[in-house]
């Protein structure tokens, strides 16, 4: 066979190849559930994840994938863990805060805390935090989301449906 023909095939199979990967990963979104976590939350979450609600922490372990495990905790605001992370973000700057809503602020913080997660994300009531310098005007209650990877936190914080 010419080998022109062979590097042509070879191309046209790649750039097939490719084409199909990208339209496929376009195209993929993980499957999920819907459910009313607790009373006071309800949340979107992986399918192969299962979750247990001790009280006020809910722990989604997946057998599979370490990546989907997760702990959401709901806590007053004055408790030290919220205390603690808020004072690394403010000498260390390693987070950001943002709008959750018209209501609340989410406050995320990448510290390794003991707890085995890096980053932490905090829903915070608007009217009873300071945003300048990420002081609490009051004692109000607070929900924490801790996981290991920074995109999945901070989306299951954005699609969580909380009660404060």
């Amino acid at each position: 066979m010419n080998k022109k023909l062979i590097e042509y095939l070879i191309i046209a199979t790649v750039v097939i190849l490719l084409l199909y990967g990208g339209v496929t990963m376009m195209g993929y979104k993980y499957p999920e559930k819907k459910a009313n976590i607790t009373d006071s939350i309800t949340m979107y979450y992986p399918t192969s994840s299962a979750y247990t609600a001790n009280g006020d922490v809910v722990e989604f372990r997946n057998v599979l994938y370490d990546f989907y495990n997760m702990d959401i905790t709901r806590m007053n605001s004055s408790n030290q863990r919220i205390s603690n992370l808020l004072n690394h973000y403010v000498n260390f700057g390693q987070g950001s805060v943002d709008y959750l809503n018209e209501s609340c602020y989410l406050v995320t913080v990448e510290f390794e805390d003991g707890s085995g997660y890096k980053y932490h994300s905090i829903i915070i009531p608007m009217d009873a935090f300071n945003k300048d310098d990420l002081t609490f005007k009051e004692n109000v209650t607070v929900y924490l989301f801790e996981a290991n990877n920074r995109q999945f936190v901070v989306d299951s914080a954005y699609n969580s449906q909380v009660v404060l």
